[in-house]
């Protein structure tokens, strides 16, 4: 009773059950009592074992279906890449070879700052509107694969002023993009169809587009109608 009355006893301080381990001291008390495995079931059939063995029927049609249905867009992804790679270039030519701690490369240095974060929250705002295109899509990897040439291979080449890695990176680009061409013809059985630079009204629709995919504009706030009344539209910005 005295230990009862004084708190003394088997009572553990705030200071000891700050200090003590749950788990540990649950593993000293816990006695595991697993069941025994039931005896005498039949051995799985050969048509149970072919069951878990199956392929989807469907195979990657899903990936066809929605590249197809989705095309335009998919191919805005790539146009928008291929404005972010002439704009690296332009400003990787500039500094090409160039001494260090002069006004050029100090000019490549300062792009770099702000342009190569902005083609990482392209990316990151393609998956966050996208969030299932990895297993929707297979144009997908074809835009990840020009996604890694802008954003590290093509700088590189640019940092080191090597020529040979240079071009090297030009021509993995071109064969990333002849595998975008031959699986646009395997959607639609038709060309690629590609804008000519050398019309000057085709040059100046891809110059509008890449000035809109190199500093797009803020979403406004929109109000939208519904039965709940007025609610403010989600903000999609870079």
């Amino acid at each position: 009773m005295v230990s009862a009355c004084s708190g003394k006893g088997e009572r553990k301080s705030i200071k000891d059950a700050l200090a003590s381990d749950p788990k540990a001291e649950f593993e000293k008390t816990y006695k595991a009592k697993p069941r025994p495995r039931p005896n005498g079931l039949p051995p799985p059939t050969d048509a149970e074992l072919k069951a878990w063995d199956r392929k989807d029927p469907e195979g990657e049609k899903h990936l066809y279906k929605y590249d197809k249905k989705h095309l335009k867009k998919m191919l805005d992804y790539w146009e928008e890449l291929e404005c972010f790679r002439e704009k690296i270039k332009e400003e990787g030519s500039k500094a090409f070879g160039v001494e260090p701690g002069t006004p050029e490369e100090e000019q490549w240095f300062q792009f770099k700052q702000l342009f190569i974060p902005k083609i990482d929250q392209w990316q990151k705002r393609l998956f966050s509107q996208e969030p299932r295109i990895l297993e929707q899509s297979k144009f997908i990897s074809s835009i990840l694969e020009g996604h890694e040439h802008v954003m590290n291979n093509y700088p590189k080449a640019y940092n080191n002023g090597d020529k040979v890695e240079l071009e090297k990176v030009d021509v993995q680009w071109q064969v990333v993009e002849q595998k975008v061409g031959k699986y646009v013809r395997q959607l639609t059985e038709k060309e690629w169809e590609r804008l000519d630079l050398s019309d000057p009204k085709q040059k100046e629709q891809h110059d509008k587009f890449c000035a809109e995919a190199l500093e797009p504009k803020k979403q406004k706030l929109r109000k939208k109608k519904g039965t709940g009344g007025k609610r403010k539209a989600k903000r999609l910005d870079i």
